[in-house]
């Protein structure tokens, strides 16, 4: 069996630039990020960091082969044992594999040592320097890095392999409907022996653990140093299939045996069975049903910790984009964590993939690098139900013919059948994406090519294209007029923010297009900016603004799950302070709505329907009132007459009490695994009201081994403070605790331990391995 351990533990870590070289080594865990990230992007650490440990594993057996996995590193990597080289990666997006089979042979310790750089380089895309970026790539061994023993006789790594529509496991759904599914599983295996061996691959279909379909292969002969495919069809019958209401996945066992039955080798696959297609007539369809799905873009980076977030927070993120009111996201604009993938799989989001790029193309190296990032995206990938668009395209990037020819057929190549979806910004692709800026949503059609709106409710309120100066901010338009928004800019901007969002969202669903991604999700920082975009409908700690709810809004009523919540909805856009606007804006999925202050009606309605709301399925409810009247203002939903769902906010008085919390969701890390939770600080008043015009400091403490990833010192944004912490497995399992002051006022919060997530499986199932 494949054997592998975690190696996230025991590293030492330095910036080894030369004004750096004092600070020396410093003990870190992964994943890791080689810096301190401001929020704003700014004083970004480029440069050349290394990673050592001592390692040492049992001697390999005959035809066995030690092999160093890393889940991704930032951007160009080499890799040595005891100073000499064993391999090299360029690309900060993917993974790789450096085999170290001999220089682990003797079984002796031994020092591994990676060597990073993150540094501008016209040649590894994204390739646009960081100066002139609109994200940020951060830096370090920022995902999971692991030693593998395959046997002689192994099924390959998918991204590793090489291969053109292989290697490692490839399942594809070739029939599906609620009476049978014909679904092929194709197997590479390879024997890294020095003599011929026998084998049989066995595949079987689990479903709610129980098996569902199987399927055998005759006899295989592998000779020395050779690999094959094995290609084996199975049929389900009356399959429970993938979608976003109901996102069932099925366990898929594949075991590499000998003639006489002894498991040898194994893989175990998660995947959903189910079918999609694109057009313009017939929309998006998953499993033969048009649907509409609402979507968003999300950047993967976290406060103070960028790119190095484990599975627990991936997972966090995915579920927030879930209750937000998305069920499609784009991943902009490059490959994030398998773990968000495998989240989205669970919760039933369809997913826009990506190839690292934006507004830059380069030379021959650069393009070679892009086709490179193309197949093994899609190799790393492919087995993702959630995965329906594969964007092969360099984001707003002028390129040449030949080139969107050739991302197109790859992708093409490395998925064949009719469940490969190319798309791009430029109309070469199998479906077109297109931003809403941009003016064609209305007006563009191809024949019977699918649109997808990739990006709307932010540029086109934030700047004039034409004329448009990245540097000097020339053709920006009036801050109170656009979609960048901070909680702090209060009522005024948050209401700003979610009326353009409506207008815009309004506006899409009256375009032909078949899928529609508001920009975005999370505020984020940029390279070329000094401070961070303020776009997200949730800001970068992920506390919600006034657009959350409005999306949130917009699901039905009826729409919720065991493993996020939804449901009726009801929510105040207003802060109810004497600065408040006098028409209430209320957002609900509820058939009426009843308005209150400290008790008494203020009316009960239904949703105003208007020009700019009449395509939304909820729209917003407006309350007129006369005056203001300090108190507390009470929204109820009603839904077949009855009170569902209830909403209050207050005037707030003067600081009394700290409310402390940590943003876990419930979600806990896998056994084994280290965590970063976002803890906040609401400042409240003697009435428990949200000190919502507070900006003071906040103080934090830890009473614990657990590190604060961010400073322990700062200022609360409209009443609330916020910062990071990064938890070993150890506090996870013992608890912490963490401590706030403000002025004179005190508060805490104990975390006896968090419960254990055993429920997703790693790609390579783990088996112990022990040092000699």
């Amino acid at each position: 069996m494949t054997e592998s351990l975690r190696l996230d533990r025991d590293w030492e870590f330095r910036r080894v630039s030369a004004a750096e070289d004092a600070a020396g080594w410093q003990r870190v865990d992964l994943p890791h990020t080689p810096f301190q990230p401001d929020l704003d992007g700014r004083d970004h650490w480029l440069g050349e960091c290394e990673y050592r440990r001592k390692l040492r594993a049992t001697p390999a057996r005959e035809g066995s082969r030690h092999v160093l996995y890393v889940g991704a590193a930032m951007h160009s990597a080499r890799v040595l044992i005891d100073g000499v080289e064993c391999g090299r990666h360029s690309g900060g997006y993917l993974p790789f594999e450096v085999d170290l089979t001999a220089a682990l042979a003797d079984g002796e310790t031994h020092t591994l040592l990676l060597v990073l750089d993150n540094r501008d380089h016209p040649d590894v895309p994204p390739g646009k320097p960081y100066a002139d970026l609109d994200f940020c790539w951060y830096g370090g061994l920022y995902r999971e890095v692991e030693l593998r023993v395959y046997p002689a006789l192994h099924i390959t790594d998918p991204v590793a392999a090489g291969e053109v529509a292989g290697g490692g496991v490839l399942i594809r759904t070739l029939e599906a409907s609620s009476e049978r599914a014909l679904v092929s599983a194709k197997i590479h295996v390879r024997n890294s022996g020095s003599a011929s061996l026998p084998a049989v691959v066995r595949v079987e279909f689990f479903a709610a653990g129980k098996s569902v379909a199987s399927a055998v292969s005759g006899r295989l002969t592998l000779a020395a140093g050779q690999a094959i495919h094995t290609e084996l069809e199975l049929s389900l019958s009356r399959p429970r299939l993938w979608s976003v209401d109901d996102p069932v996945l099925h366990e898929v066992h594949v075991t590499v045996c000998s003639p006489e039955g002894a498991v040898i080798d194994r893989r175990v696959e998660r995947v959903g069975v189910r079918r999609i297609a694109f057009s313009r007539s017939g929309g998006f369809q998953l499993n033969g049903r048009r649907i509409r799905l609402r979507g968003t873009n999300r950047h993967q980076e976290m406060p103070y910790v960028g790119y190095a977030a484990g599975r627990a927070a991936q997972y966090r993120d995915a579920r927030r984009i879930k209750e937000a009111g998305f069920d499609y996201v784009r991943l902009s604009h490059y490959p994030q964590s398998s773990h968000f993938l495998d989240a989205c799989d669970e919760l039933g989001i369809v997913v826009m993939n990506a190839i690292p790029g934006w507004q830059f193309i380069g030379g021959e190296a650069f393009q070679e690098a892009c086709y490179q990032n193309a197949r093994e995206v899609i190799r790393r990938d492919r087995n993702h139900a959630c995965v329906v668009l594969w964007e092969l395209s360099l984001n707003e990037t002028q390129m040449p013919e030949a080139f969107m020819a050739k991302l197109h057929a790859i992708g093409h190549e490395e998925l064949p059948g009719d469940q490969m979806y190319t798309c791009g910004w430029m109309d070469r692709y199998d479906v077109y994406i297109h931003s809403r800026q941009h003016g064609e949503i209305h007006r563009w059609q191809n024949g019977d090519k699918a649109l997808v709106i990739a990006e709307y409710g932010d540029w086109e309120f934030y700047a004039a294209n034409e004329g448009f100066d990245q540097k000097t901010g020339a053709g920006v338009h009036a801050a109170w007029s656009n979609a960048r928004q901070f909680r702090s800019a209060g009522e005024r901007g948050l209401r700003q923010q979610v009326w353009n969002h409506q207008i815009a969202l309004n506006d899409t669903l009256s375009s032909p297009a078949v899928l529609d991604g508001q920009w975005c999700v999370f505020d984020y920082a940029r390279g070329y900016h000094p401070v961070r975009a303020a776009c997200g409908v949730m800001d970068v700690f992920r506390l919600p603004k006034f657009s959350y709810y409005f999306y949130r809004s917009q699901r039905g009523p009826s729409e919720d799950a065991s493993n996020w919540t939804g449901g009726p909805v009801v929510f105040i856009a207003s802060h109810w302070t004497p600065a408040s606007d006098l028409r209430v804006l209320v957002y609900s999925n509820c058939a009426e709505v009843e308005l209150s202050l400290d008790g008494h009606t203020l009316g009960r309605k239904r949703p105003d329907v208007a020009w700019m709301s009449q395509h939304l399925p909820h729209p917003p409810f407006m309350f007129d009132l006369p005056r203001f009247t300090p108190g507390t203002l009470t929204a109820t939903g009603y839904v077949g007459n009855l009170p569902c769902a209830t909403h209050r906010v207050s005037t707030p008085g003067n600081p009394a009490a700290l409310e402390l919390a940590i943003d876990d969701l419930g979600i806990a890390a896998a056994s084994g695994e280290s965590d970063t939770v976002i803890a906040h600080v609401f400042i409240r008043d003697e009435r428990g009201a949200l000190c919502i015009e507070e900006t003071g400091t906040v103080v934090f403490a830890l009473e614990s081994a657990a590190v604060l990833a961010g400073p322990a010192t700062v200022s609360a944004e409209a009443g609330i403070a916020s910062t990071v912490l990064r938890l070993s497995p150890e506090e996870l399992s013992a608890g912490f605790s963490l401590q706030a002051s403000f002025g004179g006022l005190r508060g805490s919060v104990a975390v006896a331990g968090f419960s254990v997530d055993k429920s997703a499986p790693p790609r390579v199932p783990p088996a112990p391995l022990q040092p000699a």
